[in-house]
């Protein structure tokens, strides 16, 4: 058969249908409750078992999980893989996918995103379309590449402990945030969690996302925006209702977010991710 398969983990989110349709391999990053591994699409209500306390924790994915993905991409006859991970900074599941691309037994190519979820998911999705079109390995890999360059992500937090729980930010950010009683906005700055903006109400904070979303989707002729939430979705319908009015031509995608990112931000999280298609 030949040609390049695009490969990505779990923390990318992209909706299951799409990835059916455009025939991406996607390696888990396991979320484990209890110590028990949660299984792929399992029925437990995950955001209201971190409310309740229960003991969650997140591995990442393994070089022997990627391996076995390669392998039987290498079976199915492609030539070459493209992998693009969520972020080096937060994960060793970069350092995973480089383990295993040593020793696959075609050609594989890994880059990491410095980011997270649909900022990682959209640039994997139009990867994979140009893929399937006849693109080579490296015209793939830069397609992935620029498109994580360009892509955004900001996102309310209804606490930061969770956050802080993770290791994703420092005791004394989240002392701040609890001590002024703000609602924040985080963004991923180099392949770091940041609080980019402190505001004092989650109107005001739901405000704020959308402005940041519709400032950064005016700049794109071809604007892709995504909403994701763990636990309720109704802040994000008022997002998404908001944007649709601000952004008619934008494409907006909905969708619960990676376990393993709803797990470290927490229950109530409203993230919104701005990228662009590589064109109609």
């Amino acid at each position: 058969m030949g040609g390049v398969a695009v490969v990505t983990d779990s923390s990318a989110g992209i909706p299951s249908d799409l990835v059916d349709e455009l025939g991406i391999s996607v390696v888990p990053v396991d979320v484990l409750v209890d110590g028990v591994v949660l299984p792929h699409g399992g029925s437990l209500d995950l955001a209201q078992a971190v409310m309740d306390g229960v003991k969650v924790t997140t591995s990442r994915s393994t070089p022997e999980a990627f391996e076995r993905v390669f392998a039987a991409l290498a079976d199915q006859g492609f030539d070459q893989v493209v992998v693009a991970t969520l972020s080096s900074k937060l994960s060793g599941t970069f350092e995973s996918a480089v383990l295993a691309g040593r020793a696959s037994a075609i050609p594989v190519s890994v880059c990491d995103s410095l980011s997270v979820g649909l900022a990682l998911g959209f640039p994997v999705i139009n990867a994979a379309q140009v893929a399937r079109a006849g693109a080579s390995a490296p015209e793939v890999l830069e397609v992935v590449e620029s498109g994580v360059r360009q892509s955004q992500v900001f996102f309310y937090v209804h606490s930061l402990e969770y956050l802080k729980r993770g290791g994703r930010i420092s005791p004394t950010s989240a002392l701040v945030g609890t001590a002024l009683s703000v609602k924040p906005i985080m963004s991923i700055t180099n392949g770091e969690v940041v609080l980019k903006e402190k505001v004092r109400t989650k109107a005001k904070a739901l405000a704020e996302l959308v402005r940041l979303a519709v400032e950064s989707a005016q700049s794109r002729e071809h604007a892709l925006i995504g909403l994701q939430y763990f636990g309720d979705r109704i802040l994000v319908d008022q997002c998404a209702v908001m944007l649709g009015e601000q952004l008619p031509d934008a494409r907006l995608l909905v969708s619960e977010v990676s376990p393993v990112i709803g797990v470290h931000a927490g229950p109530g999280l409203v993230g919104i991710s701005i990228s662009s298609s590589v064109g109609d």
